[in-house]
């Protein structure tokens, strides 16, 4: 799936502004990176979807430092759940500039995957986003189907670090 069909407007942080978000990686990619892209800390925001692929919400579920930012699945999954959503989009910001995913990003990467498998949300994109652009790792194909034997594996190697 490396275009997902998004048709609607979403009101952004507590309905500050309306976004418009379109149909493809490409149109979500440039409309976060127009909205977030300049935020002078590391932060976190899902976009919940429902089954038609509309956007339920754009939600920050985290704010951290210059550097870095906890992000905790049980954040976005309880808001996931009080939606009655169908699947998400994670949005994470490096104010660096860099759009390279950290050893801290795959880690969270892979704790979504295994917890939106076991909980049944279709995890459709994490992007890392910066003032120069974003990084979608649903178009670079790093999130595939994958079993719970390979997500071991990748836990376990990502708790060395």
């Amino acid at each position: 799936m490396d275009n997902y069909l998004i048709c609607t407007s979403v009101l952004l942080d507590g309905g500050a502004q309306m976004l418009e978000i379109a149909d493809s990686v490409q149109k979500v990619g440039d409309a976060m990176v127009q909205q977030f892209g300049q935020t002078p800390q590391e932060a976190c925001w899902i976009l919940a979807v429902n089954t038609q692929m509309r956007v339920l919400e754009v939600n920050r579920v985290a704010m951290g430092t210059l550097d870095s930012v906890t992000v905790h699945p049980r954040d976005i999954f309880r808001r996931l759940v009080a939606l009655n959503a169908y699947g998400f989009i994670v949005v994470h910001n490096h104010p660096s500039g860099s759009l390279r995913l950290s050893q801290a990003d795959r880690k969270l990467m892979t704790q979504l995957a295994m917890c939106s498998g076991v909980m049944q949300f279709h995890f459709l994109d994490f992007m890392v986003i910066s003032s120069r652009g974003y990084t979608s790792l649903r178009s670079q194909h790093w999130l595939t189907e994958i079993s719970v034997e390979t997500l071991y594996d990748l836990w376990t190697k990502n708790d060395k670090v």
